[in-house]
C-alpha cells in the first residue's frame, strides 16, 4: 500500500503570480491547460462546479430583475456583422470565420441579436431584457492566460436590454451596476473598483459606460465586467424603432453588460496563498470536507458519515474523504483546492465528544462541541469567513494604492507593484501620454478630490487609477 501513496503537490511561490496561478489551476483540478489549441482549456469537474455555482447565483439575480435567459446561435452572418461598420472594423481582425458559410464565430452578441430584436420590437415586445451565457471567440494575438485572456471565452454572459426611453435605460444601467457590486461584495468578498470610462474609451455613439476592475497581487489591474449605456447608437445602425400612439417613429435605447470567468480569476488570485486557492463559501462546491484520523483498525468513518448527513440536511455542501491517502496528504490536497472548512475526527474527538474544525482562511483549528457544530459552521460560512476575506483584500488594496502627483514618478511607483491614484483631467491627449509609457488611466473614480491633472496640470476634481492592465 505504501508504494501507491500519492505525494502531496507543491504550490509555487506566489511572488510569480502567473506561474503560481497557472500551476494551481492544474494541481487544484480547476482546469486542464494542456489542450493543444492556443487560448483554450478544459474545465475539470471541480472547476466546472465552481463556475456553475457562480452562474447559478447570477441567473437567480437576473431572474429577480426580470432579465430572462435566451440562447442565440454562435454563428453570426457577415451581413449582420457588417451592419454596424464601426463594430465590424473593431473585431474583424480578431474574428474566426467560416468563409464558405459567410459567417463568423461571435466575438460579442450585438450583431447576432439586434437584427432579431427588430422583429421582436415590431411585435410589441418592449422592453426587451435578456441574458445569454455562452462562449465568445476572439483571435487574441497577444499572450493568452487562462480565464484572463482566452481565444474561447467560456461562460461569458451578456445582458442586452432595449427600452422606449432614455430614463428607462439609465435605470437599467444602475440595476446592472448594483448586480455586479453585489457579486463582488457578497459572493466573491472583494471590494469592487468601479470607474466611468471617458467617451473615447466606450462604444462609438454610446452614452456612458462603467467598468469594474480588480487589483491582482502582482500590482496589475484586471478588467472585470462592464456596463454599457449604448444610447441610440446601435438602434440607428440596426434600425431598431417603435411607432408611438401618434404614429411617430422612435429609436429605442439600449444597454449591454457582460463578464464571465474573470470573476473567478479575482477570487482565486486575491484569496489564494502559499497553500493553494481559497474558494469563497457561496461558490464552493464543497464547503466542508470531513477527514478522519484512523487509530489502529478504527477509521471513524461511521462518525464522519453521521456528521455528513446532518450537514447536508442543513444545506451545507459537505464531503467525506474516505480515500486511502494519509490524513496529512488529504489536508494538503484540500488546502490546495481551497475548501473553506475542514473537520477532523480522530480518537480524541470521539472519546471527548467534540470536533476539530479547521478554517482554511485563518489556517487555525477550533475545538467545537458536537451539539454546536452546525451553528458554528454556519456562522463561519455565512459571516466570519466572508468578512475576513473582504477585509483582507480591502487592506491589500489600501497598501498598494499610492497617491501620486508627479508624472515622472509613475513608472517607478508601478514597477514597485503599486497602483497610482492621481488627479486626471480625462482628455484624450493626457490619456495617450500615459499610454506612451506603457501604463493606462482606467477611468474616473466615483471619489472626487481637488487637484491638478498629473499629465497637463489642469485643475480638476476627477481621480483615476493608473497602472498596467491585463
Amino acid at each position: 500500500m505504501e508504494k501507491n501513496r500519492i505525494k502531496p503537490e507543491r504550490v509555487p511561490e506566489k511572488n510569480n503570480l502567473i506561474e503560481w496561478y497557472n500551476s494551481l489551476l492544474q494541481i487544484a483540478e480547476i482546469v486542464d491547460r494542456r489542450y493543444p489549441v492556443k487560448g483554450t482549456f478544459i474545465w475539470l469537474p471541480y472547476g466546472l462546479k465552481i463556475m456553475k455555482k457562480l452562474v447559478e447565483i447570477l441567473n437567480k439575480i437576473f431572474e429577480e430583475n426580470s432579465i430572462e435567459e435566451v440562447y442565440f446561435p454562435l454563428f453570426v452572418p457577415l451581413e449582420f456583422a457588417k451592419i454596424n461598420d464601426e463594430w465590424f472594423e473593431g473585431f474583424k481582425k480578431e474574428a474566426f470565420y467560416l468563409e464558405e458559410e459567410k459567417v463568423m464565430l461571435r466575438p460579442t452578441g450585438e450583431p447576432a441579436m439586434y437584427p432579431i430584436f427588430k422583429y421582436w420590437i415590431a411585435e410589441g415586445k418592449l422592453p426587451i431584457k435578456i441574458v445569454q451565457t455562452v462562449s465568445s471567440f476572439r483571435k487574441e494575438g497577444k499572450t493568452t492566460h487562462t480565464m484572463i485572456r482566452d481565444r474561447e471565452i467560456t461562460f461569458w454572459h451578456e445582458i442586452h436590454t432595449v427600452h422606449k426611453t432614455r430614463e428607462e435605460a439609465y435605470e437599467e444601467v444602475e440595476k446592472h451596476k448594483k448586480i455586479y457590486e453585489f457579486i463582488f461584495k457578497e459572493v466573491l468578498h472583494i471590494p469592487p473598483i468601479i470607474v466611468e470610462k471617458p467617451k473615447y474609451e466606450i462604444f462609438p455613439g454610446a452614452e456612458s459606460a462603467y467598468e469594474f476592475y480588480t487589483i491582482l497581487p502582482n500590482g496589475k489591474l484586471l478588467e472585470n465586467g462592464s456596463v454599457n449605456n449604448l444610447g441610440q447608437s446601435y438602434a440607428k445602425k440596426f434600425d431598431l424603432f417603435f411607432v408611438d400612439e401618434k404614429g411617430n417613429k422612435n429609436y429605442v435605447w439600449q444597454v449591454c453588460t457582460g463578464n464571465g470567468a474573470r470573476f473567478l480569476v479575482a477570487a482565486f488570485c486575491l484569496h489564494g496563498d502559499e497553500r493553494g486557492f481559497l474558494i469563497p463559501p457561496k461558490i464552493a462546491p464543497i464547503q466542508v470536507v470531513i477527514i478522519t484520523i484512523p487509530k489502529g483498525e478504527e477509521n471513524f468513518l461511521d462518525y464522519a458519515y453521521d456528521l455528513n448527513k446532518k450537514l447536508i440536511k442543513e444545506n451545507i455542501r459537505s464531503f467525506v474523504d474516505e480515500s486511502e491517502k494519509t490524513p496529512g496528504e488529504k489536508f494538503n490536497i484540500w488546502d490546495i483546492k481551497g475548501v473553506p472548512i475542514r473537520i477532523e475526527i480522530g480518537e480524541k474527538e470521539v472519546e471527548e465528544n467534540f470536533y476539530t474544525i479547521y478554517r482554511r482562511d485563518l489556517k487555525e483549528r477550533f475545538k467545537v462541541e458536537k451539539d454546536k457544530v452546525i451553528e458554528i459552521i454556519k456562522k463561519f460560512l455565512e459571516d466570519e469567513i466572508p468578512n475576513y476575506l473582504y477585509k483582507r483584500v480591502e487592506e491589500f488594496y489600501k497598501n498598494v494604492i499610492k497617491n501620486c502627483k508627479d508624472f515622472k514618478e509613475l513608472n517607478k511607483l508601478i514597477e514597485s507593484g503599486n497602483i497610482a491614484k492621481a488627479n486626471w483631467c480625462g482628455e484624450l491627449k493626457c490619456f495617450e501620454e500615459i499610454s506612451k509609457i506603457g501604463l493606462e488611466a482606467i477611468g474616473f473614480l466615483e471619489e472626487k478630490e481637488k487637484g491638478k491633472c498629473i499629465v497637463c496640470g489642469k485643475e480638476t476634481e476627477k481621480l483615476t487609477f493608473i497602472g498596467k492592465v491585463y
